[in-house]
């Protein structure tokens, strides 16, 4: 990890770079380079290392042929965008969604970039998907589409390339496949092509609750520097991998979840939520929806609830400009990726919110997968506790360091940690020169 006096020499300055393009602010492309161009133009980022970093190493898109019934042929596109390789392979998620775009891809892939830099991780950043929703369908039929994207992405992927870990409608079984593919293609077994794998296959201990963990670690060490005294008094939207994870880590440690919501319904109690009867709830019906002793509300009410903490825990762009004034959180903790539009971070700002950014918030799953790919290549797993207490120390270093950053240029701790990132990436960038 960077010491966080000792951040790297800056690049000297050199004139002003162009601005990006307007975009709108509901695409997520658009609010990581608007952020991008803040750190870089802070950081005095020399013209030709912008122009590189503002784009793509590689973008790959192709077509996946899949039998979904006996005599019927559907062609689903697959992705793979990598950011950045400079400071090692790529790491990065495989998302399974219907609307899926290459922006937001290609806005997630960046994130990864910054992230695994912020954090000190020897990787760039990746991102994958196939526009297709695996609820519902039958298991051969994606297990099929899986198998056929791996293939597909064989030359880009690998321990020394390219790992892929679990995203949006993606589980260990998906990442057991993948593994399977690719080894079959490779003759031998390698299971450091991908992680968020079953504990037998090279998984590794803490996968199903680090995000909490991290999320948890976060809340309390920037409360504490807000001179707020805990327990604190919480929502979370958001009651999927990631929300149940942040959900039951606040309870394990004393503090009450207040409201708690997922795509369908949102409940609310003053006095804090059973968050496993809630989630037994979820379980058993789908949705939180008809949960009994709680009261139900709105959507837009969840994000409104007075509260200490908000931690938005679902999708992108979730508190945007139009509903950023009526948010009642002393702070918001990112655990989403890009849960917060540009407009709406500068209106948070300006109400005295403060935000830790989701290359904080989230950082949790990249040093999971770290430690995961780490413990594959060696052969040797660490126990429990060991992962647990490395994980902690990580995070909450990555953010006394953004936190220092912020301090000194007197910005927000979102553009601090892109900026830690960026100067990161810039630099050895420069050091590895350009091959010609």
């Amino acid at each position: 990890m960077p010491e966080s006096q000792d951040l790297l020499p800056t690049l000297p300055p050199e004139e002003e770079q162009a601005p990006t393009p307007v975009l709108p602010e509901d695409d997520p492309f658009s609010s990581m380079m608007e952020r991008f161009d803040e750190a870089a133009a802070l950081l005095g980022l020399a013209p030709d290392a912008y122009s590189v970093l503002r784009r793509s190493d590689r973008e790959f898109k192709f077509a996946i042929p899949v039998e979904m019934e006996p005599g019927k042929v559907k062609v689903l596109h697959g992705y793979r965008v990598q950011h950045n390789l400079s400071l090692g392979p790529c790491l990065g998620g495989l998302r399974l969604d219907n609307d899926l775009t290459r922006e937001e891809l290609q806005a997630l892939a960046a994130w990864n970039t910054w992230k695994c830099a912020a954090l000190g991780l020897p990787f760039g950043g990746s991102f994958g998907g196939i526009n297709f929703d695996p609820r519902g369908q039958d298991l051969g039929v994606v297990e099929r589409v899986i198998r056929r994207y791996t293939a597909g992405v064989l030359d880009l992927i690998g321990p020394e390339r390219d790992v892929t870990s679990p995203d949006l409608h993606c589980n260990e079984q998906i990442m057991a496949w993948i593994l399977d593919t690719y080894s079959m293609h490779v003759r031998h077994t390698n299971n450091a092509v991908v992680v968020g794998k079953p504990m037998g296959l090279g998984g590794t201990y803490g996968r199903d609750s680090a995000v909490g963990l991290g999320v948890r670690a976060l809340i309390e060490a920037r409360m504490t520097h807000l001179r707020q005294a805990g327990p604190y008094r919480v929502v979370v939207q958001g009651a999927g991998f990631v929300g149940a994870q942040v959900a039951r880590e606040l309870i394990h440690r004393g503090h009450k979840v207040i409201g708690f919501g997922d795509l369908h319904g949102s409940v609310f109690k003053e006095e804090g939520l059973d968050v496993e009867a809630v989630l037994a709830h979820r379980k058993a019906h789908g949705t939180i929806r008809g949960y009994g002793d709680a009261q139900e509300i709105r959507h837009e009410e969840l994000l409104q609830l007075p509260c200490d903490v908000l931690v938005p825990a679902a999708t992108a762009n979730q508190i945007t400009g139009l509903n950023a004034e009526s948010i009642e959180a002393k702070l918001v903790v990112e655990a989403a990726n890009g849960p917060t539009t540009a407009r709406a971070d500068k209106i948070l700002q300006s109400r005295g919110i403060p935000v830790v950014p989701d290359l904080l918030g989230n950082s949790a799953a990249m040093i999971i997968a770290y430690f995961e790919w780490v413990q594959n290549r060696a052969g040797y797993y660490w126990p429990e506790d060991l992962v647990t207490e490395r994980l902690e120390r990580m995070v909450v270093e990555a953010y006394h360091t953004a936190r220092d950053v912020a301090r000194e240029h007197k910005v927000g701790l979102r553009l601090a940690t892109c900026m830690v990132g960026v100067k990161r990436v810039a630099y050895f960038d420069e050091l590895r020169g350009i091959y010609a």
